[in-house]
This record gives structure tokens, sequence and C-alpha cells, in this order.
């Protein structure tokens, strides 16, 4: 689902909103000009390669938070997971009248799904993006409706997050597949959230403003107990060395949780 707006401390007047507005118009630009620069400097040497829009070079452009070399696509600023998710829709047989369900859509699937041969449906709380506006606690389509769901960083920001996965639970076909993604702490035992703080207690403690939890090493039993038969795949189980250095999927993502409806 779209992502609340980052809360950030006021400036007094319109002073500190213009000061604001003109650093992150910098910042993007700096970006744009930044990936501009690499994708025509470094496209040379086939060292790196972007399965999602065919870009090779000598590496992948770095990702600003964090700071980390070797993770952007230049051409479709593609990270890790979204290379990953290509590999494995392409490697999937599509059966026929296959359908695909994105929620919270970033623009990168829906030819790729279409490509396939999937019917393409994206599903948002507000963004402009989505084909449809919904709930992910109370999806607008019927049960069985999707051979495939994707939910990409999502479910970190939804305080019923196990009502959610009984949504993407009920929205599979008969041997349909959910692919999740999280953001998660190995070192941390126990998922951890606090649906009343404020955005300053998110921000220090989850990571972002609109964050109300981290998962910790429980997160597959959590998505069990909400209605999905979860395996817990690292990509290094997926592919081999080869496959996993020249599309560099090594990155603060480094696994998907590929669920069954129960």
């Amino acid at each position: 689902m779209t992502m609340p707006h980052e809360v950030r401390p006021r400036r007094s007047g319109a002073l500190g909103a213009t000061m604001h507005r003109t650093a992150g118009a910098v910042d993007r630009r700096f970006r744009r000009l930044e990936r501009t620069a690499h994708r025509r400097l470094l496209a040379v040497g086939g060292r790196v390669e972007c399965p999602v829009c065919g870009w090779s070079g000598v590496s992948f452009a770095a990702s600003h938070k964090p700071r980390r070399s070797n993770r952007i696509c230049p051409r479709c600023s593609s990270s890790e997971r979204d290379r990953a998710l290509e590999l494995w829709l392409v490697d999937r047989p599509v059966p026929p009248g296959g359908r695909v369900l994105e929620v919270a859509p970033l623009g990168l699937l829906a030819s790729t799904a279409r490509g396939l041969g999937y019917e393409h449906v994206s599903v948002d709380l507000s963004s402009a993006r989505a084909d449809v506006l919904g709930d992910l606690c109370r999806l607008p389509f019927p049960a069985e409706s999707f051979d495939v769901v994707v939910c990409f960083h999502v479910l970190e920001h939804v305080p019923a997050d196990l009502e959610a996965v009984g949504e993407i639970a009920r929205m599979l076909r008969p041997g349909g597949q959910a692919v999740i993604s999280v953001p998660w702490g190995p070192a941390q035992a126990v998922t951890e959230e606090d649906l009343e703080a404020g955005p300053e207690e998110r921000q220090r403690r989850f990571g972002q403003t609109d964050h109300v939890r981290n998962y910790g090493r429980d997160v597959t039993d959590r998505f069990r107990s909400g209605g999905l038969l979860v395996d817990e795949v690292p990509w290094r189980t997926m592919y081999g060395s080869e496959e996993f250095r020249h599309h560099a999927l090594d990155g603060d993502d480094d696994r998907f949780w590929i669920a069954t409806a129960r």
C-alpha cells in the first residue's frame, strides 16, 4: 500500500518550506544526473546485467539510503529484489488465463508480467499508479482471483499485518503463489512492533517514520499464523553463484517468502 508521507520536523514560516523543497529537488536532480552518467560511462564490459531492462555494464549504480555500491540499475532503477523477482517469474510456468496482483506498484512489474502472458492488476490504498484503490486488509476482489501475488516492502507499514497476510492467502488460486519481501533483522529473534509510537520514535526504532515494526527471525512463523503456507527461500539457494553475481543480487534484501494458500 502507499506508504504514509514521511513526517519531518517543521521549520517555521515560508522560508523553511522553501528550503525543504529546494533541498529535495537538488537531491533528486543529483541522483538523476549520477545515474545518467553511470549508465553512459560504465555501459561496457558486461560484468553485470539487469534482467528487467537488459542494461549491462561494469557495475550498477549505488543506492543512497543506505549508501551501497553496485545496487541500482541506472536505466530502470531496479534493485536486487526487482531483479530476483524477474528471474523467478521468467522461470515459472504461466497457467492459461494467468493473473498477477501487484501490491503497491512501482512501475517495473507490469511490462514483464504482460510480456509473459499474465493479466497484471495492481492495488494500492491511494497511489495514482494503481489500477484499483483498496485496503490490503480488505481487498476488493473475489477469493481465488490470482495466480501470483507480489507484495514487496509493504507489510512493515500495515498495523494489522496478519489480516493482510490472510487477504493475500484468500486471493490465491489453487497452485498459486505469493512472493513477499520485508525488511527484517536476522540478529533479532522476535518481531518488535509499536502501533502507538510517533514518527520520531518509529524513525529511531524501525528506521522509517512510517514503519510500525521490525521483523525478526520469527517472521516465517508469523506469516504462517496469518493463513499462509510459507517457505523462506534465500536467493543464494535459488540461483547459482555466477547468476547471483551477474545480476547483483547481494543487497539489503536477500530472500523471498514464497507462500501458498492453506
